[in-house]
């Protein structure tokens, strides 16, 4: 009669076997494939909230353009280069028919801003007194 450890899964104690070296290859390589996955998490995530901080920081530079833009009297100003902690940000702006547009540039990615121009913008102003 054989003895088991544990009667409902029917292990059986009396046969001793070990676990051969193949077996022992082929859970390593599972086991390093699943570490590889795991390891590119945290890389991921942080170029994720690298690309989000980058865009955040784009939109607030394209709305202080416009505002600044819609205060000038010229059409076009020129390129400015706007530096932060770790970006390099370009902002060209331009106004065409009472309408701002911005484009922020910055290595990896651009950013369109528009918006319409108030009634008491310098475009508007200078037009009426035409």
């Amino acid at each position: 009669m054989k003895k088991y450890l544990f009667p409902l899964l029917r292990i059986d104690v009396s046969r001793k076997r070990g676990v051969s070296l193949v077996e022992t290859i082929i859970a390593l390589l599972i086991l390093s494939i699943a570490l590889i996955a795991i390891a590119g998490v945290p890389i991921m995530t942080t170029k994720l909230a690298l690309s989000s901080t980058r865009h955040e920081q784009a939109t607030t530079i394209g709305m202080r353009e416009l505002n600044a833009l819609e205060a000038d009297s010229r059409d076009i100003i020129p390129d400015r280069t706007i530096a932060t902690g770790f970006n390099t940000f370009t902002a060209r702006s331009s106004k065409q028919n009472d309408t701002g547009r911005v484009t922020v540039v910055w290595q990896g990615g651009s950013l369109v801003l528009e918006r319409p121009l108030s009634e008491f913008s310098s475009v508007t102003r200078r037009a009426s007194r035409e």
